[in-house]
């Protein structure tokens, strides 16, 4: 055991007790609360700056102003229009909902047996259900080759009294309590089910906000964002994806490889929370500098501790749909996951917007409407080639 200058305590070596096989969790021997620890000598923050923070609350609050939104909305599509990524809080999401679901998701990454997990794997894991280590390459989304992402997934979408015949729904697999303790599932369950409501609604909100601002934009045809007016009620396609990452054999040598290879998302927007945890990164590409250099053109996405906050902070950033429905005034863009020293595993709540399989898209530069579910299948088939 050794400890950090801010006087958290790290564990090194087996992590489990030899013959009972339980895990030994860092934050359980830790002395210092979350809040308690701090080095007085270490560098501010650049990333996570108020500056740099959209607050939404005039989008997804019920009392607002006009001109509260328009500033809102102008913050935040500037930000999107530079960097395809933006930070945002207000977003009626409460703190306690986001610990419960990555609490959730690290129960059931790093404390449940693995036959757990299994019993939840689904005919179509890239929709619903669980997905192990290096069974998934999102490379392949933007026609490039690279190693199987190094991170185990679980996805779930919205509860539909009825599926219809297209793929793009799928009915959500749970772990039961044959598998797990009842309480364990339970608890599981509800907390990754109450935030895919929470969040899907802040989706809304923000989506509201971008189609809102592009609509001012001369350039663009508004009845091309016309599909953006999403609704609580409408029918999408919008997925939930926990992602857990550990430390593992890419973590070693100099050349270290990705995790998550670089790739852009196919839906219209991703929200993005994730946890203190040590052995991973998300980094985006920096479109300003040069690609000759690679190994110097990503920058860090990091977000402000969420015991530190009364109102959590999500990423932002634009799919490949939403940027072709913007006619690429909004970046898609390239973004991965590194590996970092820590040995802390990171757990990330993704939530992938999208919209009904059936709904029209008015597309630049086509020459007739495609629906949703074509415009993903010719995407993909297009990376694929």
């Amino acid at each position: 055991m050794y400890q950090l200058y801010d006087g958290t305590l790290k564990l090194s070596g087996c992590k489990r007790m030899l013959w009972h096989r339980l895990p030994i969790h860092e934050d359980k021997i830790q002395i210092l609360t979350e809040k308690e620890r701090n080095f007085p000598f270490a560098p501010p923050s650049t990333t996570t700056s108020q500056e740099t923070i959209i607050n939404m609350s005039a989008y997804c609050m019920e009392n607002f102003q006009n001109e509260k939104r328009a500033e809102c909305r102008n913050k935040l599509l500037r930000s999107l229009q530079k960097d395809g990524f933006a930070l945002i809080t207000g977003t009626g999401l409460s703190v306690t909902a986001c610990n419960n679901a990555l609490r959730a998701t690290d129960m059931f990454f790093n404390e449940a047996d693995e036959k757990v997990r299994r019993s939840c794997l689904a005919k179509d894991r890239a929709r619903r259900g669980y997905s192990p280590l290096n069974s998934e390459n999102f490379a392949s989304l933007v026609g490039n080759v690279a190693p199987n992402d190094l991170v185990r997934k679980f996805r779930v979408g919205a509860v539909e009294e009825k599926f219809g015949q297209s793929p793009l729904h799928r009915p959500n697999t749970w772990p039961s309590c044959e598998h797990w303790d009842e309480e364990k599932a339970s608890f599981f369950q509800k907390s990754i089910q109450d935030f895919y409501a929470d969040i899907g609604r802040a989706s809304n909100a923000v989506v509201h906000a971008i189609r809102e601002g592009l609509s001012n934009i001369e350039s663009l045809n508004e009845e091309n964002l016309q599909v953006l007016s999403m609704d609580e009620n409408i029918s999408h396609t919008s997925i939930l994806t926990l992602l857990g990452y550990k430390k593992g054999a890419r973590h070693q040598g100099k050349m270290k490889r990705s995790l998550v290879a670089p790739h852009t998302d196919v839906g219209v927007i991703t929200i993005l929370l994730f946890d203190a945890g040590d052995c991973a990164v998300l980094q985006r590409a920096n479109n300003g500098q040069s690609i000759s250099r690679p190994e110097k053109n990503w920058i860090d996405v990091n977000l402000p501790n969420l015991s530190t906050l009364s109102d959590p902070v999500l990423v932002v950033n634009i799919g490949d749909c939403l940027s072709e429905i913007s006619g690429g005034t909004l970046p898609s863009t390239l973004h991965r996951v590194q590996p970092l020293p820590g040995d802390v595993p990171r757990n990330c709540l993704a939530f992938f917007v999208g919209l009904a399989p059936e709904a029209e898209l008015m597309l630049p530069n086509r020459c007739a409407p495609m629906s949703y579910e074509e415009w993903r299948k010719e995407r993909i088939e297009k990376a694929s080639l």
